[in-house]
């Protein structure tokens, strides 16, 4: 589980630094599985952004989703691979850093493609990786909050560097 912070925010502001009000990491992992669209953020290897919406899976702690290779995405992750997950939903959100890589393993992409059928009435095809690809984001941070009052409940999740695992949540 990785470790809950609370952002700094400016004293002058006067916001409740209670952690019952923190949003929790399941809730936040909850909000991360069940979100329908997801868009993901690149950028070139000269900077130049760009967001895109996507189907994907969120499973063991990393973020999957398919792209082609070619497309803008494909192509800015294949020279950049730090990368930004944001759920569609900006009152109750989540927004993930980190970074990505090919995900390869047959057993992972089997599992992965049984997940992508039932959420999305869909059955993907990864045979020809020149047309799609699977990508695995492994988290450094996530940002969740929840409005109207968000700074009272905002967070900050930090992983281990493995993106899977760190210590428990501060209490």
């Amino acid at each position: 589980m990785p470790r809950r912070v609370r952002p700094k925010l400016p004293k002058e502001w006067h916001v409740p630094n209670d952690p019952k009000l923190w949003i929790t990491w399941n809730d936040t992992e909850r909000k991360l599985r069940d979100e329908q669209v997801y868009w993901i953020s690149s950028s070139s290897k000269k900077g130049r952004p760009h967001a895109a919406p996507v189907w994907g899976i969120w499973k063991a702690g990393r973020f999957y989703f398919e792209t082609d290779p070619d497309s803008v995405k494909g192509r800015n992750l294949r020279s950049n691979p730090s990368v930004v997950v944001h759920i569609q939903d900006g009152l109750d959100t989540v927004i993930v850093e980190g970074t990505v890589a090919r995900e390869a393993d047959t057993a992972v992409l089997a599992g992965l493609a049984k997940d992508y059928s039932a959420k999305y009435d869909y059955t993907p095809d990864w045979s020809d990786e020149r047309s799609q690809v699977v990508f695995g984001v492994r988290p450094s941070v996530a940002h969740a909050w929840r409005t109207p009052k968000m700074h009272s409940n905002m967070v900050k999740f930090i992983f281990a560097e493995d993106g899977r695992s760190g210590r428990g949540p501060r209490k």
